[in-house]
Order: C-alpha cells, then structure tokens, then sequence
C-alpha cells in the first residue's frame, strides 16, 4: 500500500490534475485570494495543532473521542492512493474531505458546528491525535510542494511561510523534517527563490543547523544546506544575509572530509569571500582563512580556494590582518608549494589570483 509520503512521487499519474478543478479545490480556486485564505486557514490549524502537541507530547491523556467523532473523522484522512485505474477518483475524494469535510479548513476555536470537530479533538489534549492530523497536514503540504509552479506559487504566499517559519521551533523533528522538506523543494524552483528571501526563510533556517541530538538530525541539516545552498549560490545578498545570521560557524563543521555535507558547505564557504566586507570578516574571524589555505592541497577545490584567499586579501580592512596571515611562513610555503605542483592543466587558471596576491 502506497503511503502518503509516496503519493508526490506519482503525482504525474493523476489523470487531469490540471485540467479539473474538482480534483484539487484547495489549489484550483476561482481568485487567488480565496485559495491563498483557504492555505492560511490550513496552515492556522497546522500551528494550533503544532502547540497542542507540542504541549501534550510528554503526557498520557484520558480524554477520548466519542465513536461517533472517531467514525466520522478518522476515516476521512486516509489516503487509500493504492489503486492505479481510480487513482484520480480517490484523490479528488481524499484531498476535498482531508481539507473541507473533516473541518481542518472551516474549523475554528470554540465552534459547535461539525466543522469545529478538529478544534474539539485538539482542546481534549489527546495529544496522539492531535500529532496523527498534525502529520496529515505536513504530508498535504509536502505534496503541493513537489507540485508544479503554479502550485508553489501558492505554497510561496508570505502568510503561509511565515506561519510555517514561525512554527520550527514548535515542532517535533518528525513533523519539522517534512516540513524542512518543503522548503527545500521549493527552493528548487528559481520562482520561489524571491519569496522565500522575502520571509526570511534563511534566518530561520540556519538555527537548524543547531539540533544535534535525535535519530533524524543528519536528514534535517542535509534538507536545511541544500535549500540554503539554492537560496544562495547565485546571489551575493542572500550570502550575506547567511553570513550574518552566522552560517559560518556551522559550515565549519561541515567541511571534515568525512561529511556528507561537505559538497554543501564548501561551495557556500568560499562563496562567503565574494559576499561582502562583513562576511570576508567573519571568515578571518572564524579561521575561514585557514580552511582555504587548506584547501590547496585539495586538487578539486584548491582553485576555487586560492580565488577566495585572493578577493579576501584585495579587500583587505585598515588593519591588514588578512595579509599578516598570509605573510606567515607556513602560509607562504602553503602558497609556493601549490603553484609548485598545480597540474599543467590547471595552471593557466590560478595565474591571476596568484597575481592578485602578489601585487
């Protein structure tokens, strides 16, 4: 049976996604406005529910659902998206009762209509429920997320990402994971680039990078380098925005020959000479200079490198410390013995960052 984290990749395999609106009536509306609303009402719930959980997760609750509550809503979240020949029938069914029928749209906190039933489940501080609609929610939007443009488009509305951002810190690793997922498939799309720069998605990536403990902390820090790593490798502001939220530190501990991550960090490192006074600043002030002197050893890198050390030595401060570094004798040997045996093939590009250096 396919799982609900299976359905985006099969996505494609929804006969006229685009062409009926009846199959995704959260996405297909008739404005703009009214589907924007309709993904802030979504993403109200996501939040309450986020708290609750978040509170109730350490404790055992009594409070039960009523089996009438338990028939009606339960059922309609699953996503029975097994079946090849009715898969569009299923989805169109699925996702107009996950985010209509069941209330997570429509419900608000207080409402004795059918549709304040999640607002109910969620105030009796059945926290296992609670956390069961909350995954739901954050299988939903990782869905939208694989999407089209169009359908990023709505996701990149800046109600809807500040109220994710705002909640990182709320949620369980399981939860976030997904969630941290979603950004970075949208940062894969050049579209969605601008509006995530402009909910400030990188200063709420970046802490992130902090969580050291829990099973799922390789996976996190892997989806938070790669949409930062697409959010600013072609952009100098971005960069520096990164910079100073101090992504520096944390791409130092990532740049051991053992890491993964390595190919993430080190590319965003060396961006870092190029971005501005204050990041080639903290660079020296965090032995980023260092790392690129290192680095010449390193024959796929060492280019790359040696461009970086030359731009932080050209817009060296008053103070000259970039240059008291490299007049160090084992910076000078490092220097010399890479032009020494830099491979012939290569030689023709580090002769001028050596001529910067020089003069």
């Amino acid at each position: 049976m396919m799982s609900p984290l299976d359905y985006p990749r099969n996505i494609q395999h929804i006969s006229g996604l685009e062409r009926h609106e009846s199959t995704l009536p959260l996405l297909h509306a008739s404005n703009e406005n009214r589907t924007n609303g309709e993904l802030d009402s979504l993403m109200a719930e996501f939040a309450e529910m986020s708290r609750h959980g978040r509170e109730n997760s350490s404790t055992d609750s009594n409070v039960k659902l009523s089996s009438k509550a338990s028939k009606k809503v339960l059922p309609t979240m699953g996503l029975n998206l097994n079946d090849g020949a009715s898969t569009s029938g299923l989805a169109s069914q699925n996702t107009t009762g996950i985010l209509s029928g069941s209330g997570i749209l429509n419900a608000r906190p207080g409402s004795t209509t059918s549709s304040g039933l999640l607002s109910q489940m969620v105030s009796s501080s059945n926290a296992d429920v609670a956390r069961e609609y909350l995954e739901k929610v954050a299988d939903l939007l990782l869905v939208f997320a694989q999407a089209g443009t169009l359908v990023k488009s709505y996701m990149c509305s800046q109600s809807l990402l500040a109220r994710v951002f705002q909640m990182f810190n709320k949620m369980e690793l399981p939860i976030l994971l997904k969630i941290l997922k979603c950004i970075n498939h949208l940062s894969m799309d050049p579209n969605c680039l601008e509006s995530l720069q402009r909910a400030d998605a990188i200063k709420y990536l970046i802490p992130n990078l902090e969580l050291s403990e829990g099973s799922l902390v390789s996976q996190i820090h892997n989806e938070v380098l790669n949409a930062l790593f697409n959010l600013c490798k072609i952009n100098k502001r971005r960069q520096e925005q990164a910079a100073e939220n101090g992504i520096i530190p944390h791409l130092m501990n990532f740049i051991t020959p053992d890491s993964p991550l390595k190919q993430y960090a080190l590319p965003l490192l060396c961006d870092m000479a190029h971005a501005s006074r204050n990041s080639r600043e903290q660079l020296r002030a965090h032995g980023g200079l260092d790392v690129y002197l290192n680095l010449l050893e390193d024959e796929a890198w060492a280019g790359i490198a040696l461009d970086s050390t030359a731009v932080c030595l050209v817009h060296d401060n008053e103070q000259r410390k970039v240059e008291q570094a490299l007049l160090k004798k084992e910076s000078i040997q490092k220097l010399v013995k890479y032009f020494h045996n830099c491979p012939e093939q290569y030689i023709v590009h580090i002769l001028e960052p050596f001529l910067k250096i020089i003069m």
